[in-house]
């Protein structure tokens, strides 16, 4: 939020004129909206960005599109000539938290060691935070760092020997650090806003972003709003780097597995749409499809990536047009449990 506010960088000044003209056409009448979407809270600030976003591309091809209609979901009503024909519920998936917490907690150290410590030493630092019971203390850290860099020879005058890789420990936490030697004539050892820390820390475990999504879908996929009998639809802004396409694939059509009697490769029955809609978990035949938006920089709206992924077994199809598209993804052909599917 600080960006969108205070940044004096072209893309955040042209990223205001853009959320600016999102807003203009939003409705909005008692600023409700607005104290959200300038949360200084992250994933309310994100959440309110990307139902402005689906609302402006839903105008893109439609003038009477309602925001929470009679005070109650989804979050968008569209209609043609007064008649329904669509409602669009807005979900947003952020990292695991277990990882953002890492993410910035290594932010937070870095932002410190950056401001304590300069790079006139012709060195910068790398550090790994592999174990850490609480924040570690900057100033502590950074006397540390002070006196390994005092020992390591010139950076222009090292020779071959490898450099030291030495490990910070204080009680519970414990950090890795590397040294990266700079070119002779760096400008980063003489300029006074240069940072000495290069690179963000490495962050992981075992991805479920195709569990975490289709969890996120199916909490909004429910029959608690009622559309008369209209197509429904459920846009997710992802805002986690590891959620890759095969993750939303395995997610809403299920993981792939091989089927040892044909040796052909089947979707397993764990995905929101790979269920048999004559099974009692076909509930979800009310959801006509699943709009995943990526890469949504205001600075350049148009290059936002909006995949529409059908489901098979809805009760009604999603109308053409409803909301721009820059991929779709669909059952070319098969059942439920040897699905063939295609972008297109």
């Amino acid at each position: 939020m600080h960006w969108f506010t205070d940044s004096t960088r072209p893309e955040a000044a042209a990223s205001r004129r853009t959320v600016n003209r999102w807003y203009e056409d939003f409705p909005d009448p008692d600023s409700k909206f607005a104290a959200v979407l300038l949360s200084q809270v992250n994933e309310k600030h994100y959440q309110a960005l990307d139902e402005l976003h689906v609302h402006a591309l839903l105008r893109r091809g439609h003038s009477d599109v309602r925001y929470e209609e009679g005070g109650a979901g989804p979050d968008f009503r569209v209609y043609d000539k007064g008649v329904l024909i669509a409602g669009v519920e807005v979900a947003s998936l952020f990292q695991q938290s277990l990882w953002t917490a890492d993410e910035r907690r290594h932010a937070r150290l870095a932002d410190e060691v950056d401001r304590r410590l300069r790079p006139d030493a012709g060195y910068f630092v790398m550090f790994q935070i592999d174990a850490a019971d609480r924040d570690p203390a900057p100033r502590r850290f950074v006397d540390w760092l002070s006196r390994e860099i005092a020992q390591l020879p010139p950076h222009d005058d090292r020779g071959s020997e490898p450099l030291p890789e030495p490990i910070y420990i204080e009680g519970g936490i414990r950090i890795r650090v590397r040294f990266v030697p700079m070119f002779h004539d760096a400008p980063a050892k003489s300029d006074p806003d240069a940072r000495i820390v290069g690179g963000a820390g490495v962050i992981g475990g075992v991805v479920r972003a195709g569990t975490r999504l289709k969890d996120r879908v199916e909490s909004k996929a429910g029959g608690r709003y009622d559309l008369g009998g209209a197509p429904y639809l459920v846009t997710v802004g992802v805002h986690d780097s590891v959620c890759s396409d095969y993750q939303v694939v395995d997610g809403l059509y299920g993981g792939e597995s091989v089927d040892l009697g044909s040796n052909q490769i089947v979707r397993r029955q764990d995905g929101l749409f790979g269920i048999d809609p004559t099974s009692p978990s076909g509930r979800h035949t009310r959801l006509s499809a699943v709009a995943v938006v990526r890469e949504l920089k205001p600075w350049s709206p148009d290059d936002a990536d909006v995949a529409i992924l059908q489901n098979p077994y809805a009760a009604r199809e999603l109308p053409d047009g409803l909301i721009p598209a820059t991929r779709r993804f669909g059952v070319v052909s098969g059942t439920a449990s040897s699905m063939t599917l295609d972008w297109s």
